[in-house]
């Protein structure tokens, strides 16, 4: 047995313990289940730097909020000055 994995995280092992009683499996059955059922959610690879990802996700968004300025006076009727 040459490739062993020790579970160093006291909880992970009390979990894997409990569901190997549970179910009657080993607990390599477990982790090993475990393991082949974990798909990591998409965003979970750009978790890593949120802040560059909150800079990304704000530079999108800004550039699709760009519009012209529209100068004030064209909010105005030229001849009355009055809204219009």
């Amino acid at each position: 047995m040459r490739d062993q994995v020790h579970i160093r995280n006291a909880e992970a092992a009390q979990l894997a313990r409990a569901l190997a009683r549970q179910t009657g499996k080993t607990i390599s059955a477990v982790v090993l289940d475990a393991l082949r059922q974990y798909r990591p959610r998409p965003d979970a690879l750009e978790r890593g730097n949120r802040v560059e990802l909150w800079h990304r996700l704000l530079r999108r968004d800004r550039a699709h909020l760009r519009r012209p300025e529209v100068p004030i006076e064209s909010f105005y009727n030229r001849d009355t000055g009055l809204p219009g």
